[in-house]
């Protein structure tokens, strides 16, 4: 029997779910407007599952971008995705979203000679009269896609990158140091979904009971402002 994964995708912008079937991608669906997870995922997982003609009950798990990220998108992507697998199958998979973006870029990091992959998601982000002002969380790895540092969360004029770094994730374009390639510079639950895949088949799944979303931070309101 094929094995079937879930992928969610909601700790940023923009939100998106995949399916994933023996490691091969089967349907994507994207949606780049932002702020809409709490009104569109559910229905987006519907129409992904009817589309490829299967049921939830066909599912071997349901594979989360755990974060860190948006505490929002965060909270919602965990409830919908504990709410799927409340009455198993399917299993639930929680993927840290730094490592899918650094394991999607392995064959790139091997291609560019990379000596270190950097995985980077924004932080607060905010355009100011004086510039550009926020920060990113970061992590470090090997350029087979091992974590070699703890995930850290700092300014944007801190941030340790070099040539031989290959950066990846939607906060990549804010390091002007490092190797850049736009196709890694976004998240995507296709991503989520194939490092699930590969998780649920070594056996890590995750109590839906225990799981907390790695917020990195503690909750921030909004301010007013252009906020990135």
């Amino acid at each position: 029997m094929p094995t079937r994964v879930l992928g969610i995708e909601t700790s940023g912008d923009p939100l998106s779910v995949a399916l994933v079937e023996d490691g091969q991608l089967q349907g994507f669906f994207l949606l780049g407007e932002p702020r809409v997870h709490d009104r569109a995922a559910a229905e987006l997982v519907r129409r992904l599952l009817e589309d490829c003609g299967l049921e939830l009950s066909q599912l071997d798990a349901v594979a989360l971008s755990a974060g860190p990220g948006s505490f929002t998108g965060l909270r919602i992507g965990a409830s919908l995705a504990k709410g799927l697998c409340f009455e198993a199958p399917p299993a639930f998979v929680a993927v840290p979203t730094l490592e899918a973006l650094a394991e999607a870029a392995v064959p790139a990091a091997h291609l560019a000679g990379a000596r270190c992959i950097m995985a980077c998601v924004p932080s607060h982000i905010t355009q100011k009269d004086q510039g550009i002002e926020g920060w990113l969380f970061i992590q470090r790895f090997s350029p087979t896609g091992i974590p070699e540092s703890n995930i850290e969360r700092r300014p944007l004029d801190d941030i340790p990158a070099d040539s031989h770094t290959l950066l990846c994730g939607p906060g990549a374009p804010w390091v002007p140091q490092g190797l850049h390639l736009p196709i890694l510079e976004r998240l995507s639950a296709e991503w989520i979904a194939l490092a699930g895949f590969y998780r649920y088949l070594r056996g890590m799944v995750t109590s839906v009971e225990e799981f907390t979303p790695l917020y990195g931070m503690e909750f921030q309101p909004r301010t007013r402002g252009n906020q990135l």
